[in-house]
């Protein structure tokens, strides 16, 4: 099962759609993982999705370099400050925290696709 949602996961990821959300959903509502080994293994995978995402980009000549010289440093910064801050909270809150944080998110989603579908404006 595992690997199921592994490979599904990295599928989404590489499609830039936020699979590391999707392992963590999956992996913690299956109980087959705890809640901060999944977040550690998103990130991993965040890192390998990443690198290979940024090779291919620079092949077919897509990445806007001065974008990404202007957000490297930004996103590491943060990225240290929410492992800090994961390593401070207990684990039963993160996974509260996170589940409303996803709640949220694909409500936002759900209702942007039917204003979208409503108005007539399909470009998403």
């Amino acid at each position: 099962m595992i690997y199921l949602i592994a490979i599904l996961s990295g599928i989404i990821a590489g499609m830039g759609i936020g699979g590391g959300s999707i392992f963590i959903l999956l992996a913690t509502s299956f109980s087959l993982l705890p809640h901060k080994v999944a977040q550690a293994y998103t990130l991993i995978m965040f890192i390998i999705v990443g690198i290979s995402a940024t090779i291919v980009n620079l092949k077919n000549k897509t990445l806007k370099i001065d974008l990404l010289k202007k957000i490297i440093v930004p996103v590491c910064i943060g990225s240290v400050i929410g492992m800090l801050i994961n390593q401070q909270i207990e684990e039963e809150k993160l996974r509260f925290y996170f589940y409303i944080f996803m709640l949220i998110i694909g409500s936002y989603e759900i209702i942007r696709s039917l204003k979208n579908i409503l108005s007539g404006h399909n470009k998403e």
